[in-house]
C-alpha cells in the first residue's frame, strides 16, 4: 500500500462508469516535473467498504506485472487519499464499452470492436489468467491507438481450473448478468477460460441487440436464466443481425463449456472471417464455425459419460420430495473413482427452480470415531450461508432456529459451533439416562434440520463414503428417514459397495428403514464402456471417436473403465510426453508402442503415488501432513503442524493446486479424491507413520486453547491415539488418557455411545496399573 500520492483531489475525478460498489474514473496526477499526467482511478463507493472489495483492489494491483499494456489497463499504485483506498491505473485513452450500449450497433462497427475484444481476451488467456468478471464496464474501447484494453482484474485467477461451491448467488464473486453457468456453482462443472467466453457472448449480445440475453428480478432468477433458459437468438430479436454472427454469439452462450468455442483465438478468427465478407460484399455467407483455435493442452471434459440412466432416478426422487414433502433416501454405490460424487452433484442444477439448499459431508477413513462428523460438515455450510446475509434476513433465521432448538440448543452448538453466532450462547443441557438423551438429541437435530428443509426451500443432504460411517450417524440417518415430521428432505448417501459386506451395519439399517415403510432408492454405478471412454478421449482431443479408438481401447483395458483412473491415465500420458499436440496439424499424436514400452501401472494408487512423488520436496512435505490430517485441512492447521507461515504453505502448494491434485477453497486445502490421499499417505514409510501422527498430535495439543478446547479435541486425540504406542513418558500417557476422557465425554453427550466407548477404552489402555 502506498501511503500517499500526488493524485489530484478525488473531487476532480470524472466518473466514467460505476456499478454500485466501484466507480471507474478519469483524473490526473502530478509527474516528477509537476506537469499533470492522465490516469484512471478505481474508487470504492462505500464509505466503509467490505473487506472483499478492498481485497479485490489489492489483487488487481498484485497482478500488474502479468498485465501487458498492449491489451490491459496496467495498475500503477494503490493509494490512500482522504481516508479512501484507490487503485491508480495507466490511462491509454478511450472509453468504457458500457457507455456505448443501449441501442443496437451496426454490424460492421460491432465486428471491428468485437475482434479487438476477442483478441484482448485471447492475450489474457495466453498469460494463463482466467478473467471471471468480463463485462462492458471492464472493456476500454476507442483508444487512440485503435486497441482494446481490459481492466477490472480483482477476481482474476492464475489457476487453469477452479470449482465454485453452490453458495448464495449474492455472495459469489462476479457480475450475475454476465456470469457463466458454471460460475454459479450449480452446474457440476469447473470454471476455466471458457467461462470468460460465455461472458464474452453476453457482452456481444448486448452490443449487437442493445439488450441483455436475459432479464431477472433477483439473484436466484439470474442463476436460473444462465443454467436453464435459452436466449432468443440475436437474429430473431433483430432482423438486421447477420445469421453467422448470431450463430457465433449463440455458440458462445452454450450452457456447457464443451459446446462453446474452446479458445478466444477461435472466436477472433471467425469474427475476422465475418468482417472480411461484410466489407467485401455487404453480407456474410454461412461457414462452419469453430474450425480454428484447438487448445494445445489436454483439457479433460467434465461431461458425465454413460450416466444418464443413473442420474434420472436421483432427479426423480428429488422431484417427488418437492411435490409430496415425504423424505426419501437415495444410495449411490460403486467402486472408488467410479463417479458417485459426480452423479450426486448433478442435483445442483435441479435445486435452482425450487430455490433448494444443498449440503454435503464426507466420512474420513482415519476419523471414524468423530461423532456425526459429516452431518457437522454439511450443516456448517448451511449456517455460513446465513451469516453472510443481511441483518434483517439473519434475524428471521435467528427466530426460526431459536424456536426449533431451545432449550436444547447447546447440543446443536456442540455439533455446529457457528450456530452460536446466530442464536447466541446456549445453556448446558441436563443429564438424562442414555435412551432419553438419545431421543432428546434426535428430536432437537430433527427440528434444527427442519428449519432448512421447508416447502419454500427443500434440502438435499449428501453424505459421502458411508462405508466408513460411525454407528451414531447411522442411527441418526435411520431416524431422519423414518420420522414423519421430517419433510422436504432428500438424503443421499454414497458408498463403496466392495467395502460393505453383510456384517457391515449399513445393510442392517437399510433393511430396518425399508421395514418402517420409508422410500429407499438404490443406484449402482458400473464401469464405463469402451464407447464412453472413446467419446471422452475424442472430446478431450477435439477429434472424431474413430480416430482415438485404439488409444481408448488401451486406456479402457488399463483402467477397467473407472472414470477417475481413466482421466488420471490420460493426464499421465500427456505429462510423460506420450500424448502430444502437433501445432502444424492442430491435432494430438501418440505412439501405442511407446506407451506399452513405458509400462504405466494399472493400479490407480500407484499411478497417483508416482505422480505425487515427482513433486518438489516442499510440496511433498506439506502434502504428507495434509494426508495424515484428512482430505480437507485448513491452511492455518497446516501452518501450525509444519511450523511455517500460511504464505509459505500457499507457496509450497501453488503448483499442486495448479495441477488439480489439490483444491483451495475458503482457506482450506482439499485433496481432490480419496485415491490421492491414499497415494500420498502410501509415500510415508509404514514404520514412520505412527511417529508422524504422534508429532502432529503433540503440535495440536501444545496449541490447544485453555478454554473451548473441546472444539479441537477430536482432531488432536485421533492423531495422538494413532501414535500412542510410541508414548513412553508416564506424564504424557496420563495427559493423552485425559484427552481421551474428554473426547469420550463429548461423544457420550452427543449420544454417540460407540465412539465414546472407543475413546474411553483407548484412554484406559494408556494408564499404568496404578492409574486408577
Amino acid at each position: 500500500m502506498i501511503p500517499s500520492s500526488r493524485l489530484s483531489a478525488a473531487e476532480s475525478l470524472q466518473v466514467l462508469w460505476e456499478d454500485g460498489e466501484r466507480a471507474f474514473c478519469r483524473g490526473s496526477r502530478l509527474g516528477a516535473d509537476g506537469s499533470p499526467i492522465p490516469v484512471l482511478v478505481i474508487v470504492l463507493t462505500a464509505e466503509h467498504p467490505p473487506p472483499f472489495a478492498l481485497d479485490r483492489l489489492v489483487r488487481e494491483y498484485e497482478l500488474k506485472d502479468e498485465l501487458d499494456s498492449a491489451w490491459a489497463v496496467r495498475p500503477l499504485e494503490l493509494v490512500r487519499e482522504r481516508g479512501r483506498t484507490m487503485l491508480v491505473l495507466d490511462d491509454p485513452g478511450g472509453e468504457p464499452l458500457e457507455g456505448l450500449l443501449g441501442a443496437p450497433m451496426e454490424a460492421g462497427g460491432f465486428l471491428r470492436l468485437a475482434i479487438g475484444i476477442a483478441g484482448a481476451v485471447d492475450r489474457l488467456h495466453q498469460r494463463g489468467l482466467v478473467y471471471k468478471d468480463l463485462k462492458p464496464g471492464h472493456i476500454l474501447v476507442n483508444c487512440p491507438d485503435g486497441r482494446v484494453r481490459l481492466t477490472g482484474f480483482g477476481i482474476a485467477s492464475r489457476l487453469p481450473r477452479e470449482r465454485q461451491a453452490p453458495e448464495p448467488p449474492e455472495t459469489i464473486a462476479g457480475t450475475l448478468a454476465y456470469m457463466a453457468p458454471e460460475q454459479t456453482g450449480r452446474m457440476n462443472r469447473s470454471i476455466d477460460s471458457r467461462s470468460d467466453l460465455y461472458a464474452l457472448g453476453v457482452t456481444f449480445y448486448q452490443m449487437l441487440t442493445g439488450a441483455l440475453p436475459f432479464t431477472a428480478s433477483d439473484p436466484m432468477e439470474w442463476v436460473h436464466c444462465h443454467i436453464a433458459r435459452q436466449p432468443l437468438a440475436p437474429s430473431r430479436r433483430l432482423e438486421t443481425v447477420p445469421a453467422p454472427v448470431s450463430q457465433i454469439i449463440m455458440k458462445l452462450l452454450a450452457k456447457t463449456a464443451e459446446e462453446r468455442y474452446q479458445t478466444a483465438a477461435g472466436v477472433e478468427r471467425d469474427l475476422q472471417h465475418c468482417l472480411a465478407d461484410w466489407e467485401r460484399q455487404g453480407r456474410i455467407d454461412q461457414f462452419p464455425l469453430g474450425q480454428h483455435g484447438t487448445p494445445d493442452r489436454l483439457r479433460i471434459p467434465e461431461t458425465l459419460y454413460g450416466r444418464a440412466r443413473e442420474v434420472e432416478p436421483l432427479l426423480a426422487a428429488f422431484d417427488r420430495v418437492i411435490k409430496s414433502g415425504t423424505p426419501e433416501l437415495v444410495l449411490v454405490s460403486g467402486y472408488s473413482g467410479i463417479g458417485k460424487s459426480s452423479v450426486v452433484n448433478e442435483l445442483h442444477k435441479a435445486l435452482v427452480p425450487p430455490r433448494g439448499h444443498f449440503a454435503a459431508g464426507k466420512f474420513d477413513q482415519y476419523k471414524r470415531d468423530i461423532p456425526y462428523a459429516p452431518f457437522g460438515q454439511a450443516l456448517r455450510t448451511l449456517v455460513r450461508q446465513i451469516l453472510v446475509k443481511s441483518e434483517a434476513e439473519v434475524e428471521q433465521w435467528r427466530c426460526a432456529l431459536r424456536e426449533a432448538v431451545e432449550p436444547n440448543g447447546h447440543l446443536i452448538v456442540s455439533l455446529v459451533p457457528e450456530v452460536e453466532f446466530i442464536i447466541g450462547k446456549q445453556a448446558p443441557v441436563a443429564d438424562l439416562p442414555p435412551r432419553d438423551a438419545r431421543n432428546r438429541f434426535q428430536l432437537v437435530f430433527r427440528r434444527f434440520l427442519g428449519v432448512f428443509a421447508r416447502p419454500e426451500h427443500p434440502l438435499a443432504l449428501f453424505l459421502d463414503d458411508l462405508q466408513w460411517l460411525d454407528v451414531a450417524t447411522l442411527d441418526l440417518l435411520e431416524h431422519l428417514v423414518t420420522h414423519s415430521d421430517v419433510r422436504h428432505l432428500l438424503l443421499v448417501g454414497a458408498y463403496r459397495d466392495n467395502e460393505v459386506n453383510p456384517s457391515h451395519p449399513l445393510p442392517r439399517t437399510l433393511k430396518a428403514i425399508r421395514k418402517a415403510g420409508a422410500r429407499v432408492q438404490e443406484i449402482v454405478l458400473a464401469p464405463l464402456g469402451l464407447d464412453d471412454i472413446c467419446q471422452l478421449a475424442a472430446d478431450a482431443m477435439q477429434c472424431e471417436p474413430d480416430g482415438v479408438r485404439p488409444l481408448a481401447q488401451l486406456v479402457h483395458e488399463k483402467t477397467g473403465g473407472n472414470p477417475f483412473f481413466g482421466i488420471q491415465f490420460f493426464t499421465a500420458l500427456a505429462e510423460e510426453g506420450l500424448l502430444t499436440f502437433d501445432p502444424d496439424a492442430a491435432a494430438w499424436r501418440w505412439d501405442l508402442d511407446r506407451i506399452h514400452a513405458k509400462g504405466i501401472t494399472d493400479n490407480v494408487v500407484e499411478l497417483m503415488a508416482e505422480k505425487v512423488s515427482r513433486l518438489p520436496g516442499p510440496a511433498l512435505r506439506v502434502l504428507k501432513q495434509l494426508a495424515c490430517l484428512g482430505t480437507v485441512v485448513q491452511a492455518a492447521t497446516l501452518s501450525k503442524v509444519l511450523g511455517a507461515t500460511e504464505v509459505e504453505i500457499h507457496a509450497a502448494l501453488w503448483e499442486v493446486v495448479r495441477s488439480g491434485l489439490v483444491v483451495l477453497r475458503d482457506g482450506a486445502y482439499a485433496l481432490v479424491h480419496d485415491r490421492v490421499q491414499e497415494a500420498v499417505y502410501a509415500l510415508i514409510p509404514e514404520a514412520r507413520r505412527a511417529a508422524t501422527h504422534l508429532r502432529i498430535g503433540r503440535v495440536l495439543a501444545s496449541q490447544m486453547p485453555s478454554t473451548g478446547f473441546e472444539e479441537a479435541i477430536f482432531e488432536t486425540v485421533n492423531q495422538l491415539n494413532r501414535g500412542a504406542a510410541l508414548i513412553h513418558s508416564p506424564a504424557e500417557r496420563d495427559r493423552v488418557a485425559a484427552f481421551n476422557l474428554t473426547a469420550g465425554k463429548r461423544a457420550k453427550a452427543s449420544t454417540a455411545y460407540g465412539s465414546a466407548l472407543t475413546y474411553f477404552t483407548a484412554g484406559r489402555m494408556l494408564l499404568a496399573p496404578d492409574g486408577w
